[in-house]
């Protein structure tokens, strides 16, 4: 009896610790907090007979792992469909990833911002991105937010900002 109750014991324990370090392991990204925003946008650049609207979604999402605010976004669009002529939609384009504070009363202070290049990626057609995470240290309540900043061929207006809803807060 002795032994089965100390191999129990060995067991157990063993178990215990596999299945603790599983659960320590587990990214905090499955725990993420996301709101979708989908758009459709006038393609500036083109003036012709054919439909020109693009379907852009993005999807933002945000978490928090200690005292850090992580957030990315997930993104997919549909050329128009004219097609146009390949390469020459957007003089440039770049989807920009905000971390923020989230104040009540107030605009959502603006602590950290970076741009990913996704011109190529666009012109080349349907597609999606998920763009990498970025993360700053944030007390308190925070969300992740983001925007479409797409620069059109033959407008002369410079980026167009295409907002999208922020992520919960967290």
């Amino acid at each position: 009896m002795r032994t089965f109750l100390r191999r129990t014991a060995v067991t157990a324990t063993c178990l215990g610790t596999v299945v603790g370090g599983l659960v320590a392991t587990a990214t905090p990204a499955a725990a993420a907090s996301c709101n979708k925003t989908t758009k459709y946008v006038d393609d500036r650049g083109y003036t012709g007979p054919w439909p020109d609207d693009w379907k852009l979604t993005a999807k933002m999402c945000s978490y928090r792992s200690g005292g850090y605010l992580y957030s990315y976004a997930k993104l997919s669009w549909d050329m128009p469909a004219h097609g146009g002529a390949p390469h020459l939609f957007f003089d440039a384009a770049k989807f920009r990833v905000y971390l923020k504070k989230s104040v009540a009363g107030a605009p959502d202070p603006i602590r950290k911002r970076r741009d990913f290049g996704i011109e190529s990626r666009l012109e080349s057609g349907d597609g999606s991105y998920t763009t990498p995470t970025i993360r700053h240290r944030i007390s308190r309540w925070a969300l992740g937010d983001g925007a479409w900043k797409l620069n059109w061929n033959n407008d002369g207006d410079g980026y167009v900002h295409y907002g999208v809803r922020a992520s919960p807060r967290v």
